[in-house]
């Protein structure tokens, strides 16, 4: 995509989803607790307090290509700063979609 770093949101076009800038630009931190799978959310894995490593999701600028997908995932510190991790902001760009109630 010819960018070195981090890349500005918006600069590709959006997927058949209708999302932006999902893959590749920088890997994101989760709530999750590094935990073997299977997932069970009865854990304790999404506890905020705990000391533990944390999951980080997809890919960023410095990985190979074939981790700048959804399910890459890895763990990390969270004390630790990372200069390749970030947190994704969702936010509704289209004021006449209204949540259903």
């Amino acid at each position: 995509d010819g960018g070195l770093v981090t890349e500005d949101v918006g600069r590709h076009g959006p997927n058949a989803w209708g999302l932006q800038d999902l893959h590749g630009n920088a890997a994101e931190w989760t709530l999750s607790a590094w935990r073997p799978y299977p997932y069970r959310d009865d854990d304790g894995r999404n506890d905020p307090a705990p000391e533990e490593l944390r999951v980080v999701r997809g890919g960023s600028w410095r990985d190979r290509p074939g981790d700048a997908r959804s399910s890459s995932r890895r763990a990390h510190r969270s004390y630790a700063p990372v200069f390749d991790v970030g947190f994704r902001v969702i936010a509704g760009a289209d004021p006449s979609v209204r949540p259903r109630e």
